[in-house]
């Protein structure tokens, strides 16, 4: 049963006219400089957190931290938008939850967008981003990415640019994996999601893929899957980027990948990150995996510390 907040939710994101900029590539292309405002970049206020800018390179970067302070926990966040759209304000909310729930630094790097930048130029920039605040955590490390941020974690997980230290957990919110979105399924959803169209969807996935063709980024296949972290997957029935995620998850699976999907029936696109009854629930969930992955490590490092002092006596 779908709630009456999440019922509202859906009807709001219809009314200001969130899918018709994914549906109609040709409103997507007019509308651009309204979602890739400087403005969208500026985080608002967040009463429970610390801000911070920093950069990487000429790449700005936030760090996002609890008033009282971050543990030693990093969790750098790449932000959704069909590589066309800076953060908004349901992504630095849910960022602000996740540093107080994580006790933990978040980063989130304000990368390049399409049509200006494609994959040649987005994909180093996170990966650097990621090199920078990753491989130097000074405890857990968490790659977590939304909507085609969700396609960035996994380049940096499973492609070409991958990380050299592997992150502790991976966390993907409505990943956008298939930039093609190939599956038949997604046809059918299409009418009854409230903010993404499959057409809007493949012409920016036509802008990322810039000069190579865009089944270069298509379903990952299963040899590269083998790479990803323990990695948990969140999506909603009502996503046309759903049945791809479920794909994603028993391709994975197959790979020998530890993954868990928690599909949630009758939920859009990235509602983890607005303020309805169901997203608590989804909350919840990841900061179970995120504790659990977090417990592990330590264990980890608790035991190699054991061995050691073991082996030197």
């Amino acid at each position: 049963m779908v709630s009456i907040p999440a019922r509202l939710t859906m009807a709001s994101l219809r009314a200001t006219r969130s899918k018709k900029f994914y549906v109609d590539p040709a409103v997507m292309t007019e509308r651009l400089p309204r979602h890739q405002r400087k403005s969208m970049t500026t985080p608002p206020w967040l009463p429970t957190v610390q801000v911070s800018l920093e950069h990487v390179g000429d790449m700005r970067c936030y760090r996002i931290e609890p008033r009282d302070g971050a543990g030693d926990t990093r969790i750098l966040h790449l932000h959704g938008g069909g590589f066309v759209e800076e953060p908004q304000r349901h992504h630095w909310r849910f960022l602000a939850w996740l540093a107080r729930a994580a006790d933990a630094s978040v980063i989130m790097p304000i990368y390049p967008l399409c049509p200006s930048a494609d994959h040649r130029t987005i994909i180093p920039a996170v990966a650097d981003a990621a090199h920078t605040y990753l491989a130097g955590a000074p405890g857990p490390a968490v790659l977590s990415g939304d909507s085609a941020g969700g396609r960035l974690a996994l380049e940096l997980c499973c492609g070409d640019r991958r990380l050299r230290t592997e992150p502790d957990a991976a966390v993907l919110l409505s990943p956008w994996i298939d930039l093609t979105v190939s599956m038949p399924e997604a046809d059918a959803i299409d009418p009854d999601d409230p903010e993404l169209g499959i057409a809007g969807l493949r012409q920016a996935g036509r802008w990322f893929a810039g000069n190579a063709p865009p089944t270069d980024f298509g379903p990952v296949d299963g040899e590269r899957l083998s790479a990803l972290p323990p990695t948990i997957v969140f999506t909603g029935t009502r996503d046309v980027l759903n049945p791809d995620a479920r794909d994603f998850v028993g391709r994975a699976r197959s790979a020998g990948a530890t993954i868990r999907l928690k599909e949630h029936r009758g939920m859009f696109h990235n509602w983890i990150m607005h303020k309805i009854p169901e997203a608590s629930r989804a909350r919840r969930e990841l900061e179970a995996f995120i504790s659990e992955r977090l417990e592990e490590r330590g264990s980890h490092l608790r035991g190699r510390s054991t061995t050691s002092k073991g082996s030197m006596q």
